[in-house]
C-alpha cells in the first residue's frame, strides 16, 4: 500500500493561521506568545506553504525575498508527531522550487542545532564552507 504525502500548497491566512500558531505553539517557538505580531511576520512574508493532510494542517513553511537575487528561508515546522515522513522536506523543497537557484543565488537559513543533517540533504552548506561568516544579532535571554 502506498502513503500518500500530505498535499502542499499556498497558506491561506484567512483559512489556516489557527493550525499555523499551533505548530508554533508545539514546538514552543516564542513567536507563539504574540499571535498578532505572528500574523504580520506571516502575512509581511514573500512566500508561505502548508502541508495539508486530510483538511489537517500538519506543517508549515515561509520565506522572506527581494525577489530579484536573494531569499531567506524564516521557518519550517512540522507537528511533531508527523516528522521523519518527508513533510519538512516537501515544504522545504517547494520554497526552493519557488526560488530557483539559476536566479536566486542567495538561499539562506539560519538552523536550530541538530537540524545540520537535514539541511545538507536539501544540498545546503554551511556558510563558513565557501569562506563566509554569518553574523546576527539579537537581544540576550
Amino acid at each position: 500500500m502506498t502513503t500518500l504525502r500530505p498535499a502542499i500548497r499556498e497558506a491561506d491566512l484567512d483559512r489556516d493561521f489557527t493550525a499555523i500558531l499551533g505548530l508554533y505553539r508545539a514546538h514552543n517557538w516564542t513567536h507563539a506568545n504574540d499571535p498578532t505580531r505572528l500574523r504580520l511576520a506571516i502575512e509581511s512574508s514573500s512566500f508561505s506553504v502548508v502541508a495539508e493532510d486530510d483538511g489537517t494542517i500538519v506543517g508549515f513553511a515561509r520565506a522572506m525575498s527581494d525577489e530579484a537575487f536573494a531569499v531567506y528561508i524564516a521557518d519550517i515546522l512540522v507537528a511533531p508527531e508527523r516528522q521523519r515522513e518527508g513533510i519538512g522536506r516537501s515544504l522545504a523543497r517547494a520554497i526552493l522550487d519557488h526560488y530557483p537557484l539559476d536566479r536566486f543565488h542567495h538561499q539562506v537559513l539560519i538552523a536550530e542545532r541538530g537540524a545540520e543533517g537535514f539541511y545538507r540533504r536539501l544540498g545546503m552548506s554551511p556558510v563558513n564552507v565557501y569562506g563566509l561568516t554569518a553574523f546576527i544579532r539579537t537581544r540576550s535571554t
